[in-house]
């Protein structure tokens, strides 16, 4: 179902379907007991004000269902029936699979949900780490367990970012009905909001970011919380927006070490690529040394769950042996699967997206971070570049907001990483640069973040905010944007810590 059909009058609209049904207004009369008169004045648009149980008749003749039966009904003016609302809001099978290593992240979001009916929940995180999964398992811990239907919506996505949807069975004409009415300029919102009423429900807006097209604006999501006060919505996005950060569920790689539990099982990052092996593979059971060099391909491609799905596809085709080698290589190359163009893979396209984000200086700190070995702390970065440490902390937490790096698991300290994927994007930063093999970049446009280790030196670079901290435009944003944690910092005594 496309936007275009949402626009019909309801004449239009219902002689495309029973076009599509190719049906004479005889055949249909004879099937939904309506009479050919009305079917003609409905046509006709002769009918101004068209009984509920009318259109429920023809839906029914028609077989229509979700978004074009929805459709019809709004196109009548009428609230969509509850045959409508429950063709719309079909979860598919694998949103009743908890992902592997996200109970923290799932018992969250849910509890979110569960309190801030007439609210947003949002879930941030670098493009591939599970967002879309994380989602669907939510709307069905909350449909089980509270009885709260979803409605799911895809929002359209730009030229050249990919069509589809990662997960496939999300109802794309359902998805792409609700993307008709709320996805652009202003939103449709009156119409949404006859289908929702006063039902409890959860809205999911799955990839909800401008840079991927006809996005839902905040001021829609608002509308239509207004006129729908039992509504939830839960978006998934890149970078958070939302300045209230309790609402905020960020998304990180997933844990490439052994669980504390003691259990045996798998870490979840290892874990993923086992299932995705399996289910190309069945009863592919790797022995130990395979079984090593898998684990360090999980921890090379740093836990992307999408990477780790990646590599399922490439073991049809190589042998674990052999991923390892290029993982330890070209890992932007195995983190998308073979049918992908190298030039222009989701792994490729979520980093162009996050450097988007960033300002000049946080690339350069994030183009020389990448050639340390080992994690590192917010205090190492101020010293060894001579920052101060509320410049340090804005920037580390920029990195950290775009999924660019990820805190490393320590006793004593917060430190952090830059994940191995971005170091791979920026050659002159690569490790061991004569073991790559030559070939076209991976990532051509990324190389701008190698060049930017030529500009002035970080502490002249961020001067201006250290001389004005409270009163630079940049600083305002990025305070706006990531809280008061660099605040904290500032204040705390400075300690001398070589990197």
């Amino acid at each position: 179902m496309t936007a275009t059909i949402n626009v019909m009058s309801l004449g239009d609209l219902l002689q495309h379907l029973r076009g599509r049904a190719r049906l004479t207004q005889t055949e249909l009369a004879g099937l939904s007991t309506v009479s050919v008169r009305a079917i003609r004045n409905l046509e006709l648009g002769l009918a101004r004000n068209p009984r509920k149980e009318t259109i429920r008749l023809l839906a029914d003749a028609l077989r229509l269902g979700g978004g074009r039966r929805a459709a019809l009904f709004t196109a009548a003016g009428l609230q969509a029936d509850d045959a409508s609302f429950e063709a719309l809001s079909v979860l598919p099978a694998v949103a009743a699979t908890r992902p592997h290593g996200r109970d923290a992240d799932l018992d969250r979001t849910v509890g979110l949900l569960r309190r801030t009916a007439g609210g947003i929940v949002t879930v941030a995180g670098l493009g591939g780490c599970g967002k879309t999964r994380l989602a669907l398992a939510a709307a069905h811990t909350l449909q089980t367990g509270s009885g709260v239907p979803t409605l799911w919506m895809s929002v359209p996505r730009a030229a050249g970012s990919g069509a589809l949807a990662h997960h496939d069975g999300l109802q794309p004409a359902p998805a792409a009905w609700m993307a008709g009415l709320l996805a652009g300029a202003g939103g449709a919102t009156a119409e949404a909001a006859r289908l929702i009423g006063d039902r409890d429900v959860l809205l999911v807006i799955d990839g909800n970011d401008p840079a991927e097209g006809d996005h839902v604006s905040r001021a829609t999501m608002e509308s239509l919380l207004g006129e729908c006060p039992r509504l939830r919505v839960l978006e998934t996005v890149r970078t958070a927006r939302d300045r209230q950060q309790d609402r905020t569920v960020l998304l990180g790689p997933l844990r490439d070490q052994d669980p504390a539990t003691g259990d045996g099982s798998a870490p979840p990052a290892l874990a993923v690529l086992l299932d995705r092996a399996a289910a190309l593979r069945p009863g592919y059971r790797p022995d130990r040394d395979e079984a090593a060099a898998l684990r360090e391909i999980s921890s090379l491609l740093d836990g992307v769950p999408r990477a780790l799905e990646s590599v399922g596809s490439w073991l049809l085709l190589c042998a674990p042996g052999e991923l390892l080698q290029m993982a330890r290589t070209e890992p932007l190359l195995l983190a998308a699967p073979p049918c992908d163009s190298p030039a222009d893979s989701w792994a490729g396209r979520a980093l162009r997206q996050a450097f988007a984000e960033l300002t000049s200086e946080q690339r350069v700190l994030l183009a020389r971070l990448a050639g340390w070995e080992g994690p590192w702390t917010v205090e190492q970065v101020a010293h060894h570049f001579g920052l101060g440490r509320a410049s340090a902390a804005v920037a580390v937490q920029a990195l950290l907001h775009q999924g660019l790096v990820r805190r490393e698991p320590t006793d004593r300290r917060v430190a952090f990483r830059v994940l191995n994927l971005v170091r791979a994007a920026c050659p002159a930063v690569r490790p061991h640069p004569s073991a790559i093999p030559s070939a076209p970049s991976v990532l051509p446009a990324l190389t701008e973040i190698a060049a930017l280790t030529e500009l002035p030196e970080l502490p002249e670079l961020f001067q201006r905010q250290e001389e004005h901290p409270h009163d630079s435009a940049e600083h305002r944003r990025n305070a706006r944007r990531f809280g008061t944690a660099a605040g904290v910092l500032r204040d705390r005594p400075r300690r001398g810590h070589a990197a």
